[in-house]
């Protein structure tokens, strides 16, 4: 297996810009792998996006159609993470077969590149996910919950959204579901996420509640009180069936996936 990162050095990872046709085909023709999972972001999320176009289409459409070419040039199986931002958040949790109606500009990017990918790479997979956490203290950008975590205990006020809603999915539980349905040989368009559908303000609450914090440090606002670049779906998240009739992983609710992300914090580094 083989790792990549494109701006922050990462020990043991190989350094790929995917945007790059020949580090693309340098790295391909080295590896030669049998299985590509992209999962590419952009420094800055959404709301980078939206203040920058270009930025949308070199990281979530041109670097993904990149790789997904090189893929099936190489006759490797393609797995695209999406999300649920090519959703308008009206109607939400959405399923498989629901209309996608991305707007945001990194929304309207992904969905171009699931189309694509859908229509050019045989045996193709893409799964949708959204409200992604772990426990990284390595990264370089925290993830919500590790947001909110370091705010509380040093006493900092956080403002969360009480109108944003979504699956709330911890990041080893969908990695060990991800793996099983490209080792079970799926294809086509899956949602995957946790079992947890709600806002983040009720997420923070329930952290706050979990871990024994502060849940006075927590305001909680609306999206429109602030003012992000970026629009957002409000009213989004996933329906699972299609994912968990095809798997044996469970997928972990809210209180299971802050169980274990305590265990792995608690362990000496």
């Amino acid at each position: 297996m083989v790792g990549t990162y494109c701006r922050n050095r990462v020990p043991g990872l190989v350094n790929l810009d995917a945007a790059e046709d020949q580090q693309v085909s340098e790295i391909f023709d080295q590896v030669k792998p049998s299985v590509v999972i992209n999962a590419v972001n952009s420094p800055g999320g959404t709301d980078a996006c939206e203040q920058d176009p270009a930025l949308a289409e070199r990281n979530h459409f041109g670097s993904g159609r990149r790789l997904a070419d090189a893929a099936q040039r190489c006759g490797a199986k393609f797995v695209q993470i999406s999300t649920d931002y090519v959703f308008d958040g009206q109607s939400g949790p959405y399923s498989e077969t629901d209309s996608a109606n991305p707007l945001s500009r990194l929304g309207q990017a992904k969905l171009r590149l699931e189309e694509y990918v859908l229509k050019n790479v045989s045996n193709a997979l893409i799964v949708r996910t959204t409200f992604v956490f772990s426990w990284t203290p390595e990264s370089k950008t925290g993830n919500f919950a590790m947001q909110l975590l370091e705010n509380n205990r040093q006493g900092n006020t956080m403002k969360v959204p009480v109108d944003q809603v979504g699956n709330v999915t911890y990041a080893p539980n969908f990695s060990q579901a991800l793996l099983e349905l490209i080792r079970m040989g799926h294809s086509g368009l899956y949602h995957l996420a946790g079992t947890t559908r709600c806002s983040k303000y009720e997420w923070a609450l329930t952290m706050t509640d979990f871990f024994g914090l502060d849940p006075a440090l927590i305001q909680g606002v609306t999206t429109e009180d602030l003012a992000q670049p970026g629009p957002r779906p409000l009213q989004a998240g996933f329906i699972l069936d299609k994912a968990q009739s095809a798997l044996t992983t469970p997928l972990l609710s809210l209180q299971d996936s802050l169980s274990d992300m305590k265990s792995h914090m608690e362990q000496p580094a």
